[in-house]
């Protein structure tokens, strides 16, 4: 699942041209800010990398951590609040 939060979101599109999967399209209807924003259009190609959210310089896409390659068995495994060393 990928969330873009259109009130953060201001119509960079480095999600759309980053993605290596072209899972995300142009809206061609602008939000209330007058932006064209981007959406998702084919989600079933989505591998969750998560490059579309670091790219964001705005912070307003969220890809569902759950599912990504590096957060293994451990649901409750959060890489961002990590307190575990490497070996």
């Amino acid at each position: 699942m990928i969330y873009i939060d259109e009130n953060l979101c201001k119509g960079c599109h480095l999600c759309v041209y980053m993605c290596y999967q072209n899972v995300y399209a142009i809206s061609s209807d602008a939000n209330k800010k007058g932006v064209l924003l981007p959406y998702v259009k084919f989600g079933d190609r989505c591998t969750n990398c998560g490059v579309c959210e670091v790219v964001c310089p705005d912070q307003a896409i969220t890809v569902n951590v759950n599912k990504n390659w590096w957060v293994g068995e451990d649901t409750n495994f959060n890489p961002k609040f990590s307190t575990s060393k490497g070996k």
